[in-house]
C-alpha cells in the first residue's frame, strides 16, 4: 500500500496504527520509514489513547528515511 501524503508534506498516523508506544522511540514502518516519538508525543497519546493520532514530515536532520511529529490530532 503506497503512503500518501494527508495535507502537503504530512502524513497521518494514528497512535494505533503507530503500535501504541508508551516510551519515546522510533518507530519502523515497512514500506515508509522510521517515525521519530518523543516523550511529549508518548505523554499525550497515553493521556488519550482512543483519540490520539499525529501528522509527521520528512527529517533532514535525522536522514532520508526519518519523520518527526509535527502536529497532534485529537478527534472528538
Amino acid at each position: 500500500m503506497p503512503f500518501e501524503p494527508a495535507v502537503g508534506d504530512r502524513y497521518f498516523f494514528t497512535w494505533e496504527q503507530l503500535g501504541r508506544p508508551t516510551v519515546r522511540t522510533d518507530v519502523k514502518i515497512p514500506g515508509f520509514g522510521i517515525v521519530y516519538l518523543d516523550d511529549a508525543d508518548v505523554h499525550y497519546a497515553v493521556k488519550n489513547p482512543q483519540t490520539a493520532a499525529f501528522y509527521v514530515r520528512k527529517s533532514k536532520a535525522l536522514g532520508t528515511d526519518h519523520y518527526v511529529v509535527v502536529g497532534r490530532v485529537e478527534f472528538a
